[in-house]
C-alpha cells in the first residue's frame, strides 16, 4: 500500500540562485525551461493519469545535483530538483526513471529539457554557498481527502492530542494479531487486527508535543522498521484527558462501595477479636 513525490526555482539573469523558500519553476511538458546552476525546478502532473507516474518515481537529468522524487499532493504528483552549479551551458533532458526502493523498474520516459545558462567561477562559487545552506526537499505527501492511512511511508497526517488515527494495511500481509504498532506519541503499543485486510485505531497522548512523529511496524519474528508517519499539531484548550488515566479513576469509585463493606467487616472482627481477648485475660 506504499506509494510516494518532486520539484525546482526561479531566478532570470540574476547571479545568486533562487532560495528554497521561492516556489520551484515548473519544466513544462514536451517543452524547454532556461535555468540557471542553482536553480530548484519542478515538475507536476495529475496522480493515476500515466502508468510510469506514482509516488517515489525520479526526475532524472544530466543537469541536476541530484534526483528528484514523486510526492503526493493531494491530486497532483510534485517533484523538485536542483539544477547543478557545475552543469556545464547546453541542452538537457529530463527524464522519469524508475522508482527507489519499488519492486516496478524499466520506467524511462522524456518530459522536457532545462537549457542551462553560461555562469563565470564567481556565479558557480556562490551557487555551491547557496545550496549548501537550503534544507533538503520536504519527503512529506498529502493525499485526496478519505485515503487511507498510511498510503504511504510519508503519507504524514495531521492530529491533535487526544486524537486518533485508523492505521490500515492490506499489503504487508500481517495476520490477525501479529503486528504491533508503537510510537512515542501514542498512548500505548496497538495491535493490528483483521483478516485481509490488518487495522487498529490509535490514540495520541494529551501530553504529545507538536512535531513530526514515526510509527514502527512490529511483527512477531521480524525486525522492527519504519512504517508511517504523522504530525502532532499544538493542542487545542486544556480538556484531554488519556484514557488510561480515566478508567482507573472510576475503577477506584466503583470500588469505593466493597472497600468501605470490607473495612467495616475487618473493623467488626477486630472489635470482637478485643472483647475475647480481654475476657480470656480477666479469667
Amino acid at each position: 500500500m506504499a506509494a510516494l513525490t518532486l520539484l525546482l526555482a526561479a531566478g532570470t539573469g540574476s547571479a545568486s540562485a533562487a532560495p528554497a523558500a521561492d516556489p520551484p519553476r515548473q519544466v513544462p511538458s514536451g517543452a524547454e525551461l532556461s535555468v540557471r546552476p542553482g536553480e530548484r525546478v519542478g515538475v507536476t502532473t495529475e496522480a493515476m493519469r500515466s502508468g510510469d507516474a506514482f509516488s517515489g518515481v525520479r526526475i532524472t537529468s544530466p543537469a541536476f545535483a541530484a534526483d528528484g522524487t514523486f510526492r503526493m499532493d493531494d491530486s497532483l504528483l510534485k517533484a523538485v530538483a536542483t539544477v547543478s552549479c557545475t552543469a556545464e551551458p547546453g541542452s538537457y533532458e529530463v527524464r522519469f526513471g524508475s522508482a527507489v526502493d519499488v519492486n516496478i523498474s524499466g520506467i524511462d520516459r522524456l518530459w522536457g529539457s532545462v537549457r542551462v545558462a553560461p555562469a563565470d567561477a564567481a556565479e558557480r562559487a556562490e551557487c555551491a554557498r547557496q545550496v549548501a545552506a537550503r534544507p533538503p526537499e520536504s519527503m512529506e505527501e498529502r493525499y485526496p481527502v478519505g485515503s487511507e492511512w498510511p498510503s504511504g511511508p510519508w503519507d504524514v497526517r495531521s492530529v491533535e492530542p487526544g486524537g486518533e488515527l485508523e492505521a490500515k494495511d492490506g499489503l504487508e500481509m500481517g495476520n490477525d494479531g501479529e503486528v504491533e504498532l508503537t510510537s512515542p506519541g501514542f498512548t500505548r503499543p496497538f495491535v493490528m487486527h483483521g483478516d485481509k485486510l490488518v487495522s487498529a485505531t490509535v490514540r495520541i497522548r494529551c501530553a504529545a508535543e507538536p512535531g513530526l512523529y514515526v510509527v514502527h511496524w512490529n511483527e512477531k519474528g521480524k525486525p522492527a522498521r519504519e512504517w508511517a508517519r504523522y504530525r502532532v499539531t499544538p493542542a487545542v484548550g486544556d480538556h484531554c484527558q488519556d484514557p488510561e488515566v480515566a478508567p482507573r479513576a472510576g475503577a477506584v469509585r466503583q470500588a469505593a462501595p466493597w472497600l468501605l463493606g470490607a473495612a467495616g467487616v475487618l473493623a467488626a472482627a477486630g472489635a470482637v477479636g478485643y472483647v475475647v481477648f480481654r475476657r480470656m485475660r480477666e479469667a
